[in-house]
């Protein structure tokens, strides 16, 4: 499930540092990259919440996901998390959590960042790689289906938050969703 707001390249906005001027292309120098601890402080706003990237950033430490992070100008732009099992639409895994800073979107990083996920996945054997949208997310839908992703059903996405120091679980509930498969290409 996305965050409102997060997850698609629109909302086009120059890419500019504090002064106004052009600070950057994020296509220019454009890296895709496991995350590591350093990237912490750079994915606490695109990831939610400081706890929700360490919470991630832990499961990817356990192998148990990838959280795959676009870097450009030595600066982390965009991230996404991919989980093996136990995702929203078994046996597939489950992209989630795509999101890319607002002055990056409508570059290409989230479809990089995405193409890399798929690309991860395939390497672990899967032919299909699904996810789930906020059904009143548009923009997010129509994203993914660009990319090829097709609606399968609803779905009623159960979130839970944690506290990552103490396993705690601070906060759950549920969402209303659509559920989307890409098939992806046989190598």
């Amino acid at each position: 499930m996305l965050p409102p707001g997060r997850g698609t390249d629109d909302d086009a906005e120059p890419v500019t540092d504090a002064t106004g001027d052009a600070a950057m292309s994020p296509l220019d120098d454009l890296m895709i990259r496991a995350a590591h601890r350093v990237d912490l402080d750079g994915l606490g706003e695109l990831a939610g919440s400081q706890d929700r990237a360490e919470v991630r950033l832990q499961a990817a430490g356990r192998g148990e996901e990838a959280m795959l992070v676009a870097v450009a100008a030595d600066r982390v732009v965009g991230v996404v998390s991919v989980r093996w099992r136990d995702g929203c639409d078994t046996p597939n895994p489950w992209l989630y959590g795509l999101a890319v800073v607002a002055p990056a979107r409508r570059r290409g990083v989230g479809r990089a960042l995405v193409a890399a996920s798929e690309a991860a996945g395939a390497a672990r054997g899967a032919d299909a790689m699904s996810l789930d949208v906020d059904v009143d997310d548009e923009a997010a839908v129509s994203f993914y289906q660009r990319l090829g992703y097709v609606i399968v059903r609803p779905h009623q996405h159960r979130w839970r938050a944690v506290d990552p120091r103490t396993g705690a679980v601070t906060g759950e509930g549920t969402a209303p969703t659509w559920i989307m498969r890409r098939h992806l290409p046989v190598a």
